[in-house]
């Protein structure tokens, strides 16, 4: 057994999730522990405010802007695994096109939209003004997302996992003094955008630093990277980007959708309750998300794995069925235990760390959780569709599921209010399921036409 566990740890590809998993544990435990703190200062009213403004910011980026990075870091890994400088080039620069256009755009509509939609929706427009300055962050992300590719994209898993620990560990000490210092919802707002800006240095701190590195694995220099943004190619990511952006908005944008349609909902407004319920059920998706994030590490250590193999033709993609499908069965195995176990935990956490007044957030929690006993086994759709060359024939299908969802979550708040919107949000993840019925067709028809 000991052996068995030393020759797989001497396998890159799982070293790279074992590391990646211990920075989305200490992710994970850095949003828990905010989430916690901005509940026992603000309380739930001011609490839910606040996540109703973040909430409009992030909806608004992730439209614009999602699924631009992993575009990217697929495309980069080739590029290096191909030694092909021009193709590394234009993958950062595109990138940083795309993010720098998109960003401007966020900016635009937050500031024109953001108080409007915020007045009509929920009778508070100090949540949109909150929103659009928020939005200004998307500026910063920019750059994060830069060396993100750079680091992600040549499997410097290592360096990427502290990147994102210090960002996040900042994050929590700018928030606590914000809450320390009185400064209600406006002082975590700007604590926020402090927070992004001084990642976005950190960032470019870690690029250079990986220029020091191994030379094959260096990242163009910054100067270079930024003078070929206007002539970058963005088709390519650009089509890719948003390609995934619609078959990501299952897992990403769906759940989320509950945050925004909660304090909307006209018997909480009447009652007074729509920001209580909505910092509930927020509370109990940062704890769902959280225990999601254990498939982070294996989803990021997966495409730029893939993305290698690809390049250096060691082993044809339609070979790969049996390693996607140890890697979906192992995840998959893992996440539904991890979940049963993580009830009982969750309601401690709820209970005494959150305390009074987020009781509700436990009933919440059980629906949400639920999806995450089928993230773990569709942890391998992402990779599969970018390097099989088939992601345009799954987005329309993943969209339609992705729409039927929202409306089974808009009518589970219009019928049931907010658990009907937990139990709408938590089994819709399960269709995710379809896509690995479509991969196990596409690996078996390519086994028949070998043989």
């Amino acid at each position: 057994m000991r052996r068995q566990l030393k020759a797989l740890h001497q396998k890159k590809f799982v070293r790279d999730a074992l590391v990646l998993q211990l920075a989305t544990f200490v992710t994970g435990g850095g949003y828990l522990i905010t989430s916690v703190l901005t509940k026992r200062f603000l309380g739930m009213t001011e609490m839910g405010r606040w996540n109703t403004a973040r909430e409009i910011f992030m909806f608004a980026y992730f439209l614009v802007s999602m699924g631009v990075v992993n575009a990217a870091v697929s495309r980069y890994s080739e590029a290096i695994g191909r030694r092909d400088r021009a193709a590394c080039v234009n993958a950062l620069a595109s990138m940083l096109k795309i993010g720098l256009v998109s960003s401007v755009l966020v900016i635009a509509l937050g500031f024109a939209f953001g108080p409007a939609v915020a007045d009509h929706f929920y009778d508070d427009p100090q949540v949109g003004h909150w929103a659009a300055l928020l939005c200004v962050a998307g500026l910063f992300e920019v750059v994060r997302g830069l060396t993100v590719v750079a680091l992600q994209g040549t499997r410097q898993m290592r360096s990427f996992a502290w990147f994102d620990i210090s960002t996040n560990m900042l994050r929590l000490g700018l928030v606590y003094f914000a809450l320390q210092s009185g400064y209600g919802v406006g002082g975590v707002v700007w604590a926020f955008l402090v927070h992004m800006a001084l990642a976005g240095a950190i960032a470019l701190h870690f690029y250079r630093r990986s220029q020091l590195g191994d030379p094959r694995l260096a990242p163009p220099p910054l100067g270079e990277v930024v003078r070929a943004i206007p002539g970058a190619r963005i088709r390519q990511v650009f089509g890719l980007s948003y390609l995934l952006a619609l078959n990501k908005s299952m897992n990403t944008l769906v759940p989320r959708f509950g945050m925004l349609l909660i304090p909307a909902l006209a018997t909480l407004q009447a009652s007074g309750e729509a920001f209580h319920a909505n910092a509930a059920y927020s509370i109990a998706y940062v704890l769902s998300w959280g225990l999601g994030l254990a498939m982070g590490g294996v989803t990021q250590a997966l495409l730029p794995a893939l993305g290698l193999k690809v390049a250096n033709a060691d082993t044809p993609f339609d070979q790969m069925g049996g390693l996607l499908k140890r890697v979906s069965l192992i995840a998959g195995s893992v996440m539904v235990v991890a979940t049963l176990l993580s009830i009982p935990v969750m309601w401690v956490v709820i209970r005494y760390f959150y305390g009074e007044g987020a009781e509700d957030s436990f009933r919440y929690y059980l629906c949400l959780t639920s999806g995450n006993l089928f993230i773990g086994f569709t942890c391998v759709v992402e990779a599969f569709y970018i390097y099989s060359g088939k992601l345009r024939q799954a987005v329309p299908f993943n969209f339609l599921l992705a729409a039927l969802v929202v409306l089974g979550i808009f009518f589970g708040g219009h019928w049931f209010g907010p658990i009907g919107v937990a139990a709408a949000a938590g089994l819709g993840r399960a269709v995710g399921l379809f896509h690995l019925v479509y991969m196990a067709a596409y690996f078996r028809r390519a086994r028949l036409q070998r043989s």
